[in-house]
């Protein structure tokens, strides 16, 4: 990664002496030069992948805040959607590769016909094999459900999927903090039944995951809530489960400051990884890299040591589903705050999904053969195996790639 950003950097420099200029318009015009280059856009594959009993299980996160709701115009202005920070994201350092423009789908809206299916149809072609859908809830009041109504109610949808309560609050700076809050999380009475009534008729379709009888759900942030308060809600929902022909729910968290121990207290089942949670001390910061604006508080990490001594490989006391990213730069969202990018190649990303999936084969049950990637359309935090148009389809081609190695073997 570092030797091609010291070329592209020299590339620069050379252009730069060969105008005798140097402003934000001709920076401007080598970012256009830049982006219109071709060579490393990866096309559509032709050959789709085929699925074997005993395969491991993609799961993808999915992000449905790609329309507007009333909280969101009020909060951000009319019409915002996520796009609205993408498309206006500017590089931060020299070869940065932003803004990340969308591929085959466009700037999508969730609530138009034939934008999921196409979604469907792409991740089921690279081997995706379910998404994570992130739902919105704060004690009876939804946000962003309206994609997951249509889904729903769209049997022909053939995928399977499974929800991740975002139980966080719902702020303006995107942290989950208490700033500048939109919507305040938390449990009172009779949430428990609502809460349940609400995701009923998701958790008896079909294409809801299930380990046994139990359908998957995972919690964030369960830690955000006092223990006692937590474990009253889910002994709640698990005995409402059981009254609709279900042994209760697998509750599983994030990796968010949360552990095996932290589990016991909460009592979840499983730990869902998310990262970059639990990376942030494990990867070197790269804070003097070509800056452009060096007024902004933007920290870049370097992976390769993570990835080369595979610091993501660890003891855990309970089960453990495994995630990694393709890529992730939440500079759209944080550019002017706090904003995070993480530098990993083409075969970093490799070699970390191929050592999860084989940690997973040996660690983990056969119905518990599960990996998550963070994330199918997560654009604001630059965390995507979308397509973009400059890489095309080469997150996706690289899944495909290290699912059919393991075909192979």
């Amino acid at each position: 990664m570092f030797k091609k950003l010291k070329r592209k950097i020299k590339d620069f420099q050379r252009w730069k002496a060969r105008h005798r200029i140097f402003s934000w318009p001709a920076y401007a015009k080598w970012v256009e030069e830049v982006k219109n280059d071709k060579s490393h856009f990866v096309p559509f594959t032709d050959k789709p992948y085929q699925r074997k009993d005993g395969d491991v299980k993609i799961f993808a996160y999915y992000l449905t805040q790609f329309h507007s709701i009333p909280e969101n115009d009020n909060a951000h202005g009319k019409g915002f959607t996520e796009w609205t920070n993408v498309a206006s994201c500017a590089p931060q350092y020299i070869g940065h590769y932003q803004p990340k423009i969308p591929y085959d789908f466009g700037f999508y809206n969730l609530l138009m016909p034939g934008v999921m299916e196409r979604q469907v149809e792409i991740a089921k072609t690279y081997g995706i094999y379910g998404f994570c859908f992130y739902y919105y809830w704060f004690s009876g009041k939804k946000v962003l459900e309206k994609p997951l109504e249509y889904w729903l109610t769209h049997k022909e949808i053939d995928f399977h999927y499974h929800f991740c309560w975002a139980n966080e609050n719902w702020s303006k700076l995107w942290d989950g903090g208490n700033s500048e809050l939109i919507l305040e999380q938390k449990i009172i009475e009779g949430d428990a039944k609502k809460f349940f009534n609400d995701i009923l008729p998701y958790i008896k379709d079909d294409r809801y995951e299930k380990i046994g009888n139990k359908p998957i759900l995972m919690i964030y942030r369960p830690s955000l809530f006092a223990a006692d308060v937590f474990n009253d809600f889910v002994n709640e929902i698990n005995k409402l489960a059981c009254t609709e022909g279900f042994d209760g729910f697998y509750i599983t968290s994030s990796n968010f400051n949360f552990t095996g121990d932290d589990a016991e207290k909460w009592k979840v089942d499983a730990i869902t990884e998310f990262p970059p949670h639990g990376m942030y001390n494990l990867c070197k910061e790269e804070r003097t890299i070509n800056r452009l604006i060096p007024k902004t508080d933007f920290v870049i990490f370097n992976t390769a040591e993570f990835i080369a001594e595979k610091k993501y490989i660890y003891p855990n006391r309970i089960p453990l589903f495994k995630c990694c990213f393709p890529c992730w730069d939440n500079t759209p969202r944080k550019a002017w705050s706090r904003g995070f990018s993480f530098l990993l190649t083409d075969e970093d990303y490799k070699t970390w999904l191929r050592e999860i999936i084989n940690w997973t084969r040996e660690n983990n049950n056969e119905d518990r053969q599960y990996i998550y990637i963070n994330a199918w359309n997560e654009w604001g935090e630059g965390a995507i195996l979308e397509p973009t148009q400059r890489y095309g389809y080469k997150y996706l081609q690289i899944t495909k790639e290290v699912l059919e190695e393991h075909n192979n073997e």
